[in-house]
């Protein structure tokens, strides 16, 4: 009996033993060899206070009246001219500008009051309407009220056509652009009347083809909400402290060559293409004994003259997953990161600010068990161009929808527009074979 009793108590120990030396076991191998998935890093780019600027400002004071909001209402055309010159339409600045016009009303200064902002208006304040329509549809033909009062010079058509040439082009009927440096109009022939140009000609200025120009609209400064000491866009000054500025490689120089009026930018992919440089390392097949799949994809700016992206509402997505041999991404095996600049829905805290000063980079260190099912290992670069305007159209339509009587249908398109702008600017699949 006191033998048995023994060897029971041995064989107990033993299995006490086992347990927590396989315990033991188990946590060392998950600390030695578990991969760890890709953790986003809460990083946050510093303020612009803190970086060298490599130009000087450049010279606003003409523009600060140039871009009064909203701006002054045109008056009264002058008798002698057609409607066409009397007309703050679009559509009539392409009877004699077509090239211009036609890239213009594909760009997203046309798209200036789509469905998400004018979802927003619709039950906003006068206030609100003032602060978005200051660059969106900035003339004052364009808002509906105007110091509390019903603006009878208010044009619908004209609102709903976003930023129009007016919004640059036109003050007081005079047309204003860079000075033109194609041949000149005729003159006439002596002792008789010159003939009477365009809309009587327009005024020539420099600063149209200033990077300052582009400012009024592109940073949030005076009393605009600051984050971790950065406003929520700042552009301009951005791309004050890089080589492109001190080389005077200016906004327009990228996003109007030429003159063209496309404004291309985060929505377009070739222009994306061209900004980065896309790098990717299959480290280790998964093949070895506890050995994990180990790969690396890098993003570096090279070619955007400012923050990439420069503002908060766009994220770049770095993704590697396992595939199986059908193509199909194998759950649980997709990790991510993000370049962009993540802030709360109520603008008062910043996540993480990952986004691209020229030359700097991003990687994605990817580690991960290999599947069973495994046969190829997929990277991508994805650009989401309208993330953040999808996460707050999502809490305003399923949360706050009551806050949106007049412009809940409008915010449902705008939601599902925002996710169909996203695309992949870069992808690579590479075999890592059966298991």
């Amino acid at each position: 009996m006191r033998q048995q009793m023994e060897r029971l108590i041995n064989g107990l120990l033993w299995i006490i033993i086992l347990i927590f030396g396989g315990l033991a076991l188990k946590d060392w191998v998950e600390d030695n060899y578990v991969p760890d998935a890709f953790v986003q890093p809460e990083t946050h780019a510093p303020s612009l206070v803190k970086i060298t600027q490599k130009v000087d400002r450049g010279d606003e004071g003409w523009l600060q009246n140039h871009f009064q909001a909203p701006i002054p209402l045109q008056g009264e055309a002058p008798e002698h001219w057609t409607e066409v010159e009397a007309s703050l339409d679009p559509a009539q600045c392409g009877v004699c500008h077509p090239a211009q016009y036609q890239a213009w009303k594909e760009s997203w200064h046309a798209m200036g009051m789509g469905p998400g902002l004018m979802g927003q208006l619709l039950d906003a304040s006068e206030n609100a309407v003032g602060q978005c329509q200051r660059c969106h549809a900035p003339n004052a033909e364009q808002y509906p009220t105007l110091s509390g009062e019903e603006n009878p010079h208010f044009d619908e058509d004209l609102r709903e056509a976003g930023l129009t040439c007016a919004g640059c082009h036109m003050r007081d009927w005079t047309r204003y652009g860079p000075p033109n440096e194609s041949a000149p109009l005729p003159e006439g022939i002596e002792g008789e009347e010159a003939p009477r140009q365009p809309h009587d000609g327009f005024v020539g200025n420099e600063v149209y083809s200033d990077s300052i120009f582009c400012e009024s609209c592109h940073d949030f400064r005076g009393n605009d909400r600051e984050l971790k000491d950065k406003y929520l866009q700042e552009t301009y000054e951005e791309w004050r402290r890089t080589q492109y500025a001190a080389d005077d490689v200016t906004c327009q120089n990228c996003h109007m060559p030429d003159g063209e009026h496309s404004f291309k930018g985060i929505h377009d992919l070739e222009f994306v293409q061209a900004g980065m440089t896309v790098d990717a390392e299959l480290r280790a097949l998964g093949a070895g004994f506890m050995e994990p799949v180990m790969a690396t994809l890098t993003v570096t700016n090279t070619g955007v003259g400012h923050r990439m992206p420069t503002y908060t509402t766009p994220r770049i997505v770095l993704v590697i997953e396992q595939i199986d041999e059908s193509g199909e991404p194998i759950e649980g095996t997709r990790q991510e990161g993000f370049i962009g600049r993540e802030v709360g829905p109520m603008l008062d805290n910043e996540a993480y600010d990952t986004r691209l000063f020229p030359e700097e980079s991003f990687s994605l260190v990817y580690e991960a068990d290999r599947h069973p099912n495994a046969a190829n290992l997929d990277a991508r670069v994805e650009v989401w161009p309208d993330e953040a305007y999808t996460r707050a159209y999502r809490i305003w339509t399923e949360k706050r929808a009551e806050d949106f009587p007049k412009g809940l249908l409008l915010l449902e398109e705008a939601l599902q527009n925002s996710i169909d702008s996203r695309y992949i600017a870069w992808e690579q699949t590479v075999t890592i074979g059966a298991s």
